[in-house]
């Protein structure tokens, strides 16, 4: 019997040990992929006004905090909610009679429970919120802190103390409420057992009750009222955790871009704007834009900073799918295709080049996963990233986050190189080449319109000699398309 109780033991130990926090692991592999997933998938448009630092602490922060919390109500929880059912029909059938004084003393419990449980969940919320504003001001505080340092950091740091102290204030309230509920249910017990023992010694001195049942009696209340203490923690925890599981739910409830639709093959014969107009939170950035664009030809694209140029662009490419108007891809409604198609036969450079934390290999092979070593060289080779072969592991370098390591002329080339591996039907360059000298960018335009001459190419640049080879100029003034013509001119240099 000895032997099979401390089997019974072991199993229930490895269960609490290992087997619950391996089935909760599980789940929060799978929360963080389906989060990763949405992320990816989402439609852009649910990003416009989003704090990126608050939508990072819900992806992380947040997925933390409810695996605490589930770590802290754990197996104990389930084996506490027996272990009260237990006590209740021992207490029921040792005597009836005093087990309905302890009974009056439930709505102090569910007073408690309701009350307290309240301020936990909106303080809990507060605190996730709290992190959610931490993560954004360490994000932000981290990517400025080159131009920080250059201004007064006294402000700064007044506005971290700030944020530091409501942080500070929220879990202070947070853990002071779960002090309050505690000590309200001690008390509340102690008033039942004093109630129990009052009536308890009046039927002793009535001759109803001997010392030995009271006193078994309140050995099993006192078993009782501490797992219900426990049981009843784990439910304040339960109703803290909803607010960090509602803003996981937002993650999990962003709007989601179609997979469904026609599958575009590539540009056969030309691009259309028919009677096209954007508002981003009501904001009018593009007003009735009617441009037609046929297969293969370069589009030099002029206004002044804010006319429009680069939203005219994103939307080829689906950034914003909230317009009014049609754009059409050889007949057919940009919004009929299948986005991701499409973005496949298509190339973007822009100004701020998107790097990641590895190696140079491995930045370019998002443009190509096959690609082959020589044509990773072909391709840093028309690019002009010769720096790469002067680097000791070459192609394998490790480039840091954001590529940091990495001059802004340097991340340039490397984006460039990926539109050779891509090899796109339709080429946009915004701003793309403007951190090259102008003997590279001469270059490196050379060989685009030389590799990419019958491909449609699309380009936005301040510098005015990058444009000379285009044969259709699109000018845009305040969000509309001033006008549309096959030549630059003197005003052009006033536009740019």
């Amino acid at each position: 019997m000895l032997l099979l109780l401390v089997i019974i033991k072991q199993i229930g130990f490895i269960f609490k040990e290992y087997m619950y926090p391996l089935a909760l692991y599980k789940v929060m592999k799978n929360l963080r992929e389906n989060i990763f997933k949405k992320i990816l998938n989402a439609d852009m448009s649910f990003f416009f006004g989003k704090q990126y630092g608050e939508i990072l602490s819900r992806a992380t922060n947040d997925i933390e905090a409810f695996k605490s919390a589930m770590i802290l109500i754990g197996v104990d929880f389930f084996t506490q909610l027996f272990t009260v059912i237990a006590m209740v029909g021992v207490l029921i059938y040792r005597d009836w009679k005093l087990f309905l004084i302890f009974l009056f003393a439930t709505p102090l419990f569910a007073i408690s429970f309701n009350y307290f449980g309240e301020k936990r969940k909106k303080y809990s919320q507060r605190v996730q919120e709290s992190a959610g504003e931490y993560t954004q001001f360490i994000n932000q505080l981290l990517y400025g802190l080159e131009t920080i340092k250059l201004f007064s950091k006294e402000k700064i740091l007044s506005v971290f103390e700030s944020i530091n102290e409501r942080f500070f204030k929220n879990q202070r309230k947070n853990a002071l409420y779960d002090v309050f509920f505690l000590s309200s249910i001690e008390i509340a017990s102690y008033l039942a057992a004093g109630g129990i023992i009052f009536y308890g010694g009046v039927r002793i001195i009535n001759g109803e009750l001997t010392t030995g049942d009271l006193f078994s009696f309140l050995s099993a209340l006192l078993i009782l009222v501490n797992s219900s203490q426990i049981l009843q923690r784990g439910l304040i925890q339960i109703k803290a955790v909803n607010p960090v599981i509602e803003r996981i739910k937002f993650l999990l409830d962003m709007p989601q871009e179609k997979e469904d639709g026609i599958e575009f093959k590539g540009l056969k014969e030309k691009i259309e704007y028919k009677n096209v107009s954007l508002k981003i939170n009501e904001n009018k950035i593009l007003e009735d834009v009617n441009v037609l664009i046929r297969k293969g030809q370069k589009v030099g694209i002029i206004g002044q900073t804010g006319s429009g140029k680069s939203s005219f662009v994103k939307l080829l490419y689906g950034v914003f799918r909230n317009y009014e108007g049609k754009i059409l891809l050889d007949d057919v409604d940009l919004k009929e295709y299948n986005i991701k198609t499409v973005r496949d036969k298509i190339a973007v450079i822009t100004q701020d080049v998107f790097i990641f934390n590895d190696t140079i290999e491995n930045n370019l092979k998002i443009a190509k996963p096959d690609a082959t070593e020589e044509e990773i060289i072909n391709a840093l080779k028309k690019a002009k990233a010769d720096f790469v072969f002067r680097l000791k592991d070459t192609v394998k370098t490790a480039i840091g986050e954001r590529g940091s390591s990495l001059s802004g002329g340097e991340r340039q080339r490397l984006a460039i190189a990926r539109i050779f591996l891509k090899n796109p039907d339709i080429i946009i360059i915004d701003e793309g080449t403007s951190a090259l000298d102008e003997e590279t960018e001469k270059y490196v335009m050379e060989e685009i319109y030389s590799h990419f001459h019958d491909k449609t190419i699309l380009i936005i640049a301040h510098r005015l000699k990058t444009l000379e080879k285009c044969d259709m100029f699109i000018v845009f003034e305040n969000g509309k398309v001033k006008e549309i013509r096959d030549s630059l001119n003197a005003k052009d240099s006033t536009r740019s």
